[in-house]
């Protein structure tokens, strides 16, 4: 007896979550972006669409996350149901840039804190645009512009003073990188050379900005780490 009922408890409940309309959606909530029209269009390729009616229960949320997360301009999705109020919500961080680019084909390429490069889609990434100091090539712009991306990517966290008051980025075709920024109340042009051992330079850097003698350089030159030239 105990058994049959277990049963019809189990038979039950599947019904009610995956076939009833008991338990459908109400609701779907996007935050964290006003492009929620980017957001849904990418599902809809995905063949991940679902709105107000659909069974809660098979709505593959890890599914609508991993679709999300595909889209450049996005840094983090989370996607969950709220079983209560019979709603789909996903939450997203945009992307956030610190740098620009124009492409040899007049197309625009944005840089977040961590190199990531991503079309600017959303409102608020657009309205940054003319703020966002500007990454000048001199050559084949996408293999340049790997380079600067590696060289944001290396940037360690305490010094990130030298990416919130970039003013611009150029890359030779030489394939050196040179920054123009502030530390401090001080403007400094720093030639970093190649995407190569940025540690290693930012421990010169370090240790030349330390030397009283030092305290009025505005540009340092980098490319050869073991010999610095500061001016």
């Amino acid at each position: 007896m105990i058994y049959v009922f277990t049963l019809i408890l189990i038979s039950g409940s599947a019904y009610i979550l995956g076939w009833s309309s008991v338990l459908t959606v109400q609701a779907v909530s996007i935050t964290g972006t006003s492009s929620q029209a980017e957001i849904l269009r990418k599902l809809e390729a995905d063949l991940l669409e679902f709105g107000v009616g659909s069974k809660l229960a098979r709505i593959e949320t890890r599914a609508i996350k991993r679709s999300i997360g595909n889209l450049t301009w996005i840094d983090e999705a989370k996607v969950s149901r709220d079983w209560f109020g019979r709603q789909i919500q996903i939450n997203v961080v945009e992307k956030v840039a610190v740098a620009k680019a124009i492409t040899s084909d007049s197309g625009l390429v944005n840089f977040d804190s961590l190199g990531q490069m991503f079309e600017p889609i959303s409102a608020s990434q657009q309205a940054i645009q003319e703020k966002l100091p500007l990454v000048i090539t001199q050559g084949s712009d996408r293999a340049q512009l790997a380079s600067v991306a590696t060289l944001l990517a290396q940037m360690p966290k305490d010094m990130s003073e030298l990416i919130a008051n970039l003013k611009a980025i150029t890359v030779a075709n030489s394939g050196f990188i040179e920054m123009q920024t502030k530390i401090g109340e001080r403007s400094i042009q720093i030639n970093w050379g190649s995407a190569q051992d940025i540690n290693q330079k930012i421990e010169v850097l370090n240790a030349l900005l330390k030397l009283p003698e030092n305290k009025r350089i505005n540009r340092v030159d980098l490319s050869q780490p073991e010999l610095p030239i500061v001016s």
